[in-house]
This record gives C-alpha cells, structure tokens and sequence, in this order.
C-alpha cells in the first residue's frame, strides 16, 4: 500500500513539471507571433525619389514646365526630391546660366499627383511702385530646409549679386506660400555690399 502511494505521488510530480515545460515551451516553427505593423499615417505611400524625379522629367519638356528654360542634362544631374511628411516638393533645375540657374517646382500629392506651382515676386514698375506677379519659373540661387519647409530664393539682377531680391517661401503641401521679399535696386556705381538678408523689405 505504501509503495503504490509513493509511485502515485512520482506519477502525479511527472505530470506537473511535463505541463510546466510545456507552458514555457518556445512556438513550433512556422506559427511565430505576429510581427507589430508600423502605423500608416507614419509612412508615405509615395514612390521613391528616382521614380517621382524620373515622372517630372519626363513631363518637364512636353508640358514646358521650364518655359522654355529646358536643358535635359541640366535637369537630370541636379534636380531635387524634399519630403515633407506624405508629400514632396521637387525642384527642377532648368538650366544653368551665366552666374545663376532657372527653376521650376512641382508639388507630389499623396496619391502621387504632380502639381506645378507658381511663386509670388514683386517687380518695380515704370514709377517706381512694386507689383506683385506669379510666375512658373524663377532665377537665382535656391535652399530648401525640410525641417521648417523654408525655400530661399536669391536672384541676382546681376553677376556682381550687389543688388536683386530675396524670396521666402513656406512649402505648406499645397503651394508655396511667399513670407518674405526683400529687394535692392541696383546702381550705377556699386558701393558697399550689402548682404541680402538686409536688403530693404517690400512684402509684408
């Protein structure tokens, strides 16, 4: 009666540490638990940068995106792709000239969909009085920061760069949106420079 308890007891230890291992047991193989999935509104769904650049460039030439300031090499060295969250800002170099380039900017929708846009400058008129105009194309020497989404345009009126303006332009996913511009009229005997930062300010 004893020894029927004892193998009783051996038994009834057997069972428990055989369900403990099996508790602890790692998953068999080919059922891993699922791997956590990154959050959607986190990602973009747009194409790489060679792909949305590649679609730009193709159509820059037969929608004259340039006007007309088009030079195929010029455009495919030096263009660029900016992200900004779900969309992007493309800037293309239209081409290169004496001291400064062309440019034109094209926004990436999330579905992909490019939208040309066009950006705000003031020009003096005859009397002296600046006049704001919107054009598709700009000269001068550019910097984007995607971080604060600031595009800075310096246009040289001439090849000393003493006078000419200095645009600002919030990219807010939609359009370029003029913040700053600032404007030095050019003289017939250059004195000091001046650094475009301090040119006097037409807008706002």
């Amino acid at each position: 009666m004893v020894r029927q308890i004892a193998l009783g007891q051996t038994t009834l230890a057997a069972l428990l540490l055989t369900a403990i291992a099996a508790c602890n047991a790692p998953p068999p193989s080919g059922s891993a638990e699922p791997e956590a999935t990154a959050d959607p509104a986190s990602e973009s769904d747009l194409p790489a940068d060679e792909v949305i650049l590649q679609t730009v460039l193709e159509q820059a030439e037969s929608q004259d995106s340039c006007d007309g300031f088009y030079q195929p090499e010029v455009a495919a060295a030096e263009s660029r792709v900016y992200r900004t969250g779900d969309r992007a800002l493309v800037e293309l170099q239209c081409a290169t000239a004496a001291y400064q380039s062309v440019y034109a900017f094209v926004g990436v929708q999330p579905d992909g969909t490019l939208q040309p846009l066009t950006l705000d400058l003031f020009y003096p008129n005859e009397s002296g009085q600046f006049e704001r105009t919107s054009e598709a194309t700009v000269g001068g020497l550019t910097s984007f920061d995607p971080e604060t989404s600031l595009l800075t345009v310096f246009s040289k009126a001439r090849g000393l760069g003493d006078c000419g303006s200095l645009a600002e332009y919030r990219w807010t996913g939609a359009e370029l949106e003029l913040t700053t511009f600032r404007y030095q009229e050019c003289s017939d005997s250059p004195g000091e420079q001046v650094d475009p930062v301090d040119y006097p300010r037409v807008y706002p």
